[in-house]
């Protein structure tokens, strides 16, 4: 069985990273947002600079697939019924303090940079967050929808979102908010899974 994420999932772990989704229902206020099928598993997620991002994914989610040429997202959306759900992001609302207060600290040449972002007060940009929460899902092995900033091979290494966003779910893990781990049946002479903070 596949795993999906749940709206409610990432908004919890984005809390594990300092970052705060305030909820909007006024489409003038929103610069992010995140469409979810009907029991609220992520289908996409995005960042909006006007309301008229929205009027134009309405529309464009509404244009027929089959029959004519057409873009992906209106295929996800339309075949998963998809539902809209406005956010705000202020970067002013960024703690750092919950990742540097963390008991345990991860170490290693990708992770300092970003520490001593943290340590700065830099808080992430909007792009930055909008990467970061389509990096939550991927990290954590649900799928997802996006294709910008998806890469199922991207790695840690030298990017503040994905190390943001891997840290958080780490977090989420030792918090519980997620399961601690997964169980994998590795064929016969792989090697032993090793743990290792990057």
């Amino acid at each position: 069985m596949v795993k999906l994420m749940t709206l409610n999932e990432l908004i919890g772990i984005a809390r594990r990273g300092g970052i705060t989704l305030e909820r909007v229902t006024d489409e003038h206020q929103e610069n992010l947002y995140v469409y979810t099928d009907p029991e609220g598993h992520i289908l996409y997620i995005g960042s909006a600079a006007s309301a008229k991002r929205g009027r134009d994914e309405t529309r464009i989610a509404g244009e027929g697939y089959i029959d004519r040429l057409g873009v992906g997202f209106s295929a996800l959306i339309t075949e998963n019924d998809g539902v809209r759900h406005s956010f705000r992001y202020d970067p002013a609302s960024f703690d750092p303090q919950v990742i540097l207060q963390e008991e345990e600290q991860w170490q290693g040449s990708s992770i300092t940079p970003v520490l001593e972002r943290l340590a700065n007060g830099d808080a992430p940009t909007l792009r930055e967050v909008e990467h970061v929460l389509v990096r939550i899902p991927v990290c954590t092995g649900r799928l997802i929808g996006n294709s910008q900033y998806a890469s199922q091979w991207e790695g840690p290494s030298g990017r503040f979102e994905n190390v943001i966003a891997v840290l958080a779910a780490s977090y989420a893990r030792a918090h519980g908010d997620l399961p601690g781990g997964t169980a994998v049946d590795a064929p016969e002479g792989a090697a032993e899974p090793v743990s290792s903070n990057a």
